[in-house]
């Protein structure tokens, strides 16, 4: 009956294949020849969910810089306050952004303010050409947010005018340094490729600076592979050499709006099962991970609650099981197995459905580290609950990574 300690016990002979990160999932298609100004790039958010919002803003070229702390209508989940180091307080009637580290309150803008002096610099720096942004992320979840914050204050349009593409340096140095390097996150490339051994990536400046240093350096490199000349002039055939490789590395705009609309729909299908998998993710983090990769397992194989209910309504097991063998090629066998009990329980009134477990110690607890994966666990606080409510026009969609604790899976957006 152990739903999530048997598989992970069990599991250890048996994995599955490993995750494809977004980021590596495809090779980028490439932006056309042209004039392009590339510009780090990164941001703080208050979770890594759709709806979650900016708490800062940042951008990095050699000549100059720009960063801006942005007060949220939410306060950041447990994991996004490790990550950064701020965190929302209440002073009298009035709540701030605290640096948790100097403990000094920081000067923040709103949203929309923020994002529209950030399109400001950018069309600054872009002259007569366009923008390529240049950020670092396994899973490719900041141009989505930032697009998606875009759209809410209807900044998109002026910012397609502007920026022509992202290129993501995970997927770059995953490519390049593959054969040296055991780990790709943002800490180890700064330790080997820019001899940083003290690198800061709590704050999103200090990571836009570092992926464009990185996409500098691997640029450098691979001119060099190719003899390209002496150490004279090496500065403007570098710089020249870099702007040709995050082209050619870059996603246009639109492949990543289509991948924005991919996921809506995605996390439409996967919130159908709400009726199920609300109670499962009341447990434990383990077990509330292990419960987020089963729904997404449904959601990726397009299944949807009522196509399960109505084949167990006519079929039972046997309609269950006819339902699921399109998960056979993604899933292993005892994910599948585990899904029909699940359901099984569920539907028939005869059995006890599989509810809350007690609540195990978890006596590793994990920390994620910032630069590895771009990610970490957390729970949603009350505050943000209720607070996020008030904010102009959310999206109630929420990015299957990080499922909330406190609350019940996310809600469709409404039409």
């Amino acid at each position: 009956m152990a739903m999530v300690s048997e598989a992970k016990v069990n599991g250890s002979g048996a994995e599955a294949p490993a995750e494809v990160l977004p980021a590596l999932a495809e090779k980028p298609a490439g932006l056309p020849p042209g004039k392009y100004a590339l510009v780090g790039w990164d941001m703080d958010t208050t979770g890594r969910r759709l709806i979650d919002e900016i708490c800062q803003i940042a951008a990095f070229t050699p000549k100059q810089s720009y960063s801006q702390y942005i007060m949220p209508y939410g306060d950041l989940n447990p994991g996004a306050r490790r990550r950064h180091n701020v965190r929302v307080v209440t002073v009298g009637r009035y709540r701030m952004l605290k640096d948790t580290n100097t403990h000094k309150i920081l000067k923040t803008k709103s949203e929309i303010s923020a994002l529209t002096d950030f399109l400001d610099w950018l069309e600054k720096e872009k002259g007569d050409g366009s923008v390529i942004l240049i950020y670092h992320e396994p899973r490719r979840l900041s141009p989505t947010m930032l697009l998606e914050a875009l759209t809410r204050y209807k900044l998109l349009d002026r910012f397609k005018t502007i920026v022509a593409g992202f290129t993501d340096s995970y997927a770059l140095a995953a490519d390049k340094c593959k054969s040296t390097v055991k780990s790709i996150s943002l800490r180890v490339l700064a330790r080997v490729l820019l001899d940083a051994d003290t690198l800061s990536v709590d704050s999103a400046l200090d990571r836009a600076t570092a992926a464009y240093r990185i996409v500098e350096h691997l640029a450098q490199g691979e001119q060099q592979e190719v003899g390209g000349g002496g150490e004279g002039g090496a500065g403007a055939a570098a710089s020249a050499d870099m702007v040709e490789t995050a082209r050619v590395w870059a996603r246009p705009v639109h492949t990543e709006l289509e991948a924005l609309a991919n996921l809506k729909k995605l996390l439409e299908r996967q919130n159908t099962f709400r009726p199920v998998f609300a109670p499962l993710l009341r447990l434990a983090r383990p077990e509330r991970k292990r419960v987020t990769q089963l729904r997404r397992l449904l959601a990726d194989a397009g299944l949807l609650y009522d196509q399960l209910r109505d084949a167990w309504q006519d079929r039972k097991l046997e309609g269950l099981e006819k339902q699921l063998e399109a998960l056979s090629v993604s899933a292993k066998e005892e994910d599948i197995k585990e899904l029909i009990e699940i359901f099984d329980c569920h539907f028939d009134p005869a059995k006890d459905p599989k509810g809350p477990r007690p609540r195990v110690q978890n006596r590793t607890r994990a920390t994620s580290s910032a630069g590895e994966t771009g990610e970490a666990e957390g729970t949603t606080s009350e505050s943000q609950k209720t607070s996020i409510q008030n904010s102009p026009n959310k999206t109630n969609i929420v990015v299957p990574a990080e499922p909330s604790q406190n609350s019940a899976p996310e809600a469709v957006p409404a039409n």
